[in-house]
């Protein structure tokens, strides 16, 4: 291997690792498609080894491209890091950050840690609502960036989007509770319009199972309090980890839910350097978790 990894190629591989289509990292990257397959094949070349089989339509990594892979997203990730760094002291400005109220408690805390670690001159303000609310927020301009679960018909008007991951969802109750096992199911759910509690009233629906709801609360603390007191089942993401809760599966007789994908809105791409800065971290903090 005689040549630099450079990061706009690396940067390409692991875009169409992504995404599974030329058409559409060229469309994200405004380059052409001769041109993205020319840059995967600079790659190749400068590593030595193919990194995708034969056939891009379908792209599938070789052996080296599988070994290629974790190194690539961690060296996009220093220099994303370092660059944004090194320009932070020059930024300044007040943001707007929505998020529903499950991931102001439980994904964004480091994350905004690091971010005005990095951004000392950005001033950020969290409002909590959910996903639904959020996109007529940031449509009415009132939220500059959004952390929101990807709903069918729900997006904001003239806003960039970034799906960030896929986030499974599971059934949680006590340790040593036994409410899961009544005969009409106690929940606690989010008010309606809510993905999680869709999909939760469908999946026990779809197996026939009676239900019965027995809280609703707009705080993810009020449905913790009623599972910990064995009064209720929940549905939470499964990156949420709740001291007192157990995961409860099949052998409970819950059944599997689908996952949700988490998106990212920017208001307006290139108005704001500092909700730019913001959209990039949350981008790149986030996304990555589902990727270590």
């Amino acid at each position: 291997m005689g040549r630099p990894l450079e990061i706009n190629l690396l940067r390409t591989f692991v875009m169409l690792v992504e995404e599974q289509s030329v058409t559409r990292v060229a469309r994200r990257l405004n380059r052409t498609q001769p041109a993205i397959s020319l840059q995967l094949g600079r790659l190749s070349d400068a590593v030595g080894r193919p990194l995708f089989e034969n056939d891009l339509r379908h792209p599938r990594l070789t052996r080296h491209g599988e070994m290629l892979l974790p190194y690539a997203r961690q060296m996009l990730k220093m220099h994303d890091d370092a660059y944004s760094r090194l320009s932070s002291e020059d930024i300044a400005g007040r943001v707007t950050l929505g998020c529903p109220d499950l991931y102001a408690a439980f994904l964004l805390p480091e994350t905004l840690a690091s971010f005005r670690v990095a951004y000392p001159g950005i001033e950020v303000t969290v409002r909590c609502a959910l996903s639904a609310q959020l996109a007529e927020e940031i449509s009415a301009g009132r939220i500059d960036v959004a952390l929101a679960t990807r709903m069918p018909h729900v997006r904001p008007q003239a806003a960039h989007i970034t799906v960030l991951r896929k986030e499974p969802l599971v059934w949680l109750g006590a340790i040593s509770g036994t409410v899961f096992s009544e005969e009409t199911l106690p929940l606690a759910l989010l008010p309606e319009g809510n993905l999680y509690r869709d999909y939760a009233l469908q999946a026990l629906n779809n197996m026939g199972r009676p239900w019965r709801i027995a809280c609703v609360s707009e705080s993810i603390a009020g449905m913790e309090a009623m599972a910990l007191a064995d009064a209720a089942v929940i549905v939470l993401a499964e990156s949420v980890k709740v001291s007192g809760l157990r995961r409860l599966g099949e052998q409970d007789g819950m059944p599997a839910l689908p996952p949700v994908e988490l998106v990212l809105w920017n208001r307006e791409s290139g108005v704001s350097a500092a909700a730019d800065h913001l959209a990039a971290h949350i981008a790149r903090d986030i996304g990555s978790k589902a990727k270590a």
